[in-house]
């Protein structure tokens, strides 16, 4: 049941990272590099549900569609968004984002299989 509330959560979270990306205005900066924030914030995020929500072999391939993804965006958003640029500071920052949110998944995982939560493969007791 855990995981597939993690799993859940993941796919919400790609659709509103996908709804956000693809609009053609911008969501306005409240603070400078806010931007930025969001994007580590969305793919940490991201990130650690597939790697809570899935077994290694599929957080590996969670996490490179992850950074395919955000690069997918970044590029959609340069090509067909007259409103929006592609930029490599954003996909920087969906790959810290990323790299840090497996790192965090990864200890939160080994916290939850110890504690009996679920088990190393990712599927509830």
């Amino acid at each position: 049941m855990v995981v597939i509330a993690f799993r859940v959560l993941l796919v919400l979270l790609v659709g509103i990272a996908l709804y956000a990306g693809l609009r053609s205005q911008p969501f306005p900066e409240p603070v400078p590099h806010f931007d930025w924030m969001l994007h580590c914030g969305v793919f940490l995020a991201m990130s650690a549900l597939c790697t809570l929500g899935f077994s290694r072999p599929w957080q590996l391939l969670g996490i490179v569609l992850l950074l395919a993804f955000g690069a997918g965006i970044e590029l959609w958003q340069g090509w067909a968004l007259p409103a929006r640029t592609a930029s490599l500071a954003d996909m920087s920052a969906d790959t810290v984002g990323v790299l840090l949110g497996w790192v965090i998944g990864w200890r939160l995982k080994r916290f939850l299989v110890a504690a009996g939560y679920c088990t190393s493969a990712g599927a509830r007791r």
